[in-house]
């Protein structure tokens, strides 16, 4: 024995004496108790091979010994059909005794049939042994049901025909008529399908765009009819462009007895989230009348410039007045402004809409801990907003400074 081998052995008898020593100082309550793996359903054994022909798991599933195939002669084609069963692997486990392929039986989509088999390659020859859990097969258990039943799609039709589009608009009204209720997802993705197989596919080209607009470009006998008044296509690979306004004879009325124009966009329209911006008038009543609406790409001043140019033409053509509105509402947009003033020459007053003044207000409202304060500050613009005469208005805003 060298002295290599000599120092070996004594740092062996060392380890194995600090060991026994540590075991005796700890009480049985200090001692951690071995750790022991769970099998889950699709686990095969994690012992030893035994030679019976009966092999218990954790989980309480047996296996038993069905064949073994000598000599690597395993034709693992042909013991995955085993008993005239299709099985699919569904898990390779490395074990000290070898490879574990997990099968489960696929007697169709969606079963649960609880069959399960798995081949053990051997690591210590070229044996392969194929094991088959002790359990009858159960092809009777119906697929279970994926996605929305069809019950449920009817009634969403007939909901989207009546005017609720949205997931929750949905949900709520399957909830009032105590409905089983999809998740949010499921119906946004049928709904999805259900507007391309009504309405046709999300994307079109700018052609498609340009023959519609040519088809609808005649002004029909129909006041209630709409009808492209304007468009502009610019079929260019580098830059496309496209900009439409849609009216019917009845919402041009609106624009004979108006000065003021109110605009604004919303995204909320298209589902290529283009831009669609509207133009009409208000009344005494503060009521909304719409001109017509403009799709286009941007909200620019070319835009709206068309969309502006666009109501002055058609009413030109079909009433042959000069329509020359003053008063421009708003959200104070430069883009709006200098749209307004390219077509109409002039503006005497660039009024913000009351929607967007109290939506800023109450954001920098809330930079305000006390609440009383913040509430009275709120009436208080809300009283000065109620003031028709300018020079009260002015005075009043003096006033609110100081206060």
């Amino acid at each position: 024995m060298t002295i290599s081998d000599k120092k070996k052995v004594s740092l062996k008898n060392i380890t194995k004496y600090t060991i026994k020593k540590m075991a005796e100082a700890l009480s049985d309550d200090d001692i951690v108790p071995s750790y022991r793996e769970e099998a889950t359903d699709d686990d095969g054994d994690a012992g030893d091979i035994i030679s019976s022909a009966k092999k218990m798991r954790a989980s309480g599933l047996s296996y038993e010994n069905v064949k073994v195939f000598s000599d690597g002669k395993c034709d693992e084609e042909e013991a995955v059909k085993y008993n005239n069963f299709t099985w699919i692997c569904c898990k390779i486990n490395d074990t000290e005794q070898g490879t574990k392929k997990y099968y489960k039986c696929s007697f169709k989509r969606g079963s649960n049939c609880p069959a399960k088999i798995y081949l053990l390659f051997h690591a210590s020859n070229f044996e392969v042994t194929l094991f088959q859990a002790i359990i009858q097969h159960d092809h009777t258990t119906e697929s279970k049901q994926t996605g929305i039943p069809i019950e449920v799609k009817n009634v969403i039709i007939e909901l989207f025909q009546n005017g609720y589009t949205t997931p929750k608009a949905i949900l709520s009204e399957l909830d009032k008529l105590k409905i089983i209720q999809p998740k949010a997802s499921q119906i946004s993705s049928f709904l999805v399908a259900l507007r391309e197989k009504l309405y046709g596919p999300a994307q079109i080209s700018l052609n498609y765009i340009k023959k519609w607009c040519i088809e609808k470009s005649i002004i029909p006998n129909d006041p209630d009819e709409c009808f492209v008044a304007n468009y502009y296509i610019k079929d260019d690979d580098a830059d496309p462009l496209f900009r439409l306004f849609v009216t019917t004879k009845n919402l041009m009325k609106n624009c004979l007895n108006s000065n003021h124009v109110c605009t604004d966009a919303t995204y909320k329209l298209i589902w290529q989230d283009y831009p669609v911006l509207i133009v009409g008038t208000t009344d005494k009543q503060c009521a909304f009348h719409p001109f017509g609406i403009a799709l286009c790409i941007n909200e620019q001043t070319n835009d709206f410039e068309f969309m502006f140019k666009s109501v002055q033409l058609t009413i030109e053509k079909l009433y042959n007045i000069n329509y020359c509105p003053i008063i421009s509402v708003g959200d104070a947009s430069g883009a709006i402004t200098n749209g307004f003033i390219n077509v109409f020459n002039v503006i005497e007053k660039n009024i913000m809409c009351w929607f967007h003044v109290t939506k800023n207000i109450d954001t920098q409202l809330n930079a305000i801990k006390d609440k009383k304060m913040k509430a009275e500050l709120r009436q208080d613009i809300k009283f000065m907003q109620l003031i028709k005469n300018e020079t009260i208005f002015d005075a009043a805003i003096k006033l609110f400074q100081k206060k």
